[in-house]
């Protein structure tokens, strides 16, 4: 029974200071004062609510507005010079965050609440990422973030070839050191375990049709493409059809725009519904090196897009 008394009021003290830093956060974003954070999601969502769902979804507010705080201070931001925040744009942030429990998702939303208050961010800030964000599944943020990681991981090892061609054409190989070949076989053979480790650890989980049902979210998003894929030049062929008596008509056809917007719509999700092939989130691919032959490695199947490149660093710290 002692020890339970003895804890009771560290407890209570963590969450009382919890709520008052994350209220400090609310205050600032909604520049006003509020009576706790408990009181925001009532001013915002008035008796929409019975007490058991409001609860939990202050809980889940409080956690986010607790790493938005700590994302801007680690961003050399005090919390009093933060910027304050459209009404709008603020209720969009506060009622997705509220109903989010996935740990990255919510990292996410604390990182776009961040970036919307710091008012020495450069990132591009569009009041449609909150609505993006919201429509986003753990395994959509997941296949994202994969697509972003090997392209940057992919990036750096591009840089480190073009290093070890340059000094290829410049220094001769020594004795009892690597050759360059060798040099580039090994990173890529590096690479190839690193992209392969990477894929099992984060989706080998997750069913082949829980990934191609997210997939279709994001190609329907906008988010991803197939890099592949190019659109066909002349969708409409218009031409002129003589007719009787001499006269000539301007006809057009649509054959390969309607060719077009089937294969569109098969990709973003019709081939599941369907029952066709399911989409797969990586292919195997060879290094793009004559010379070596043996180390094939896996890749992302799509491409993020330019909004889905902006959408993520605006949800990064």
């Amino acid at each position: 029974m002692g020890s339970e008394v003895t804890k009771a009021p560290e407890v209570t003290l963590i969450k009382s200071e919890m709520e008052a830093a994350a209220a400090r956060v609310a205050e600032r974003a909604m520049n006003t004062t509020l009576d706790g954070v408990s009181g925001v999601l009532g001013d915002l969502f008035g008796g929409w609510f019975g007490d058991g769902i409001k609860q939990w979804r202050t809980r889940r507010l409080i956690d986010t507005l607790i790493k938005t705080k700590d994302h801007l201070e680690a961003a050399g931001i005090p919390i009093e010079n933060a910027k304050s925040l459209p009404m709008g744009e603020l209720y969009a942030i506060f009622e997705g965050c509220s109903k989010q429990e996935d740990i990255s998702l919510t990292e996410m939303w604390s990182a776009l609440l961040a970036n919307a208050m710091n008012p020495t961010n450069d990132k591009y800030i569009d009041p449609s990422f909150s609505r993006i964000l919201g429509n986003l599944s753990g395994l959509d943020a997941a296949i994202l973030k994969y697509i972003k990681d090997f392209n940057r991981k992919r990036e750096t090892l591009s840089a480190t070839q073009r290093e070890i061609l340059n000094k290829a054409q410049t220094d001769r190989e020594s004795k009892g050191e690597k050759s360059f070949h060798e040099m580039i076989d090994e990173i890529e053979k590096e690479f190839s375990e690193w992209a392969d480790n990477e894929h099992l650890s984060q989706f080998s989980e997750f069913s082949a049709e829980n990934i191609s049902y997210s997939i279709s979210n994001l190609l329907r998003m906008g988010l991803i493409y197939p890099p592949e894929y190019t659109i066909p030049e002349n969708l409409i062929q218009v031409g002129v059809q003589k007719k009787h008596r001499n006269e000539n008509e301007l006809v057009a056809d649509d054959k390969r725009l309607r060719a077009y917007l089937r294969a569109m719509n098969d990709q973003a999700g019709a081939a599941i519904e369907k029952k066709s092939t399911l989409q797969s989130l990586v292919k195997i691919v060879r290094p793009n090196w004559p010379m070596i032959q043996r180390n094939s490695t896996i890749q992302p199947a799509y491409s993020l897009s330019g909004l889905a490149i902006r959408f993520l660093l605006a949800c990064s710290p």
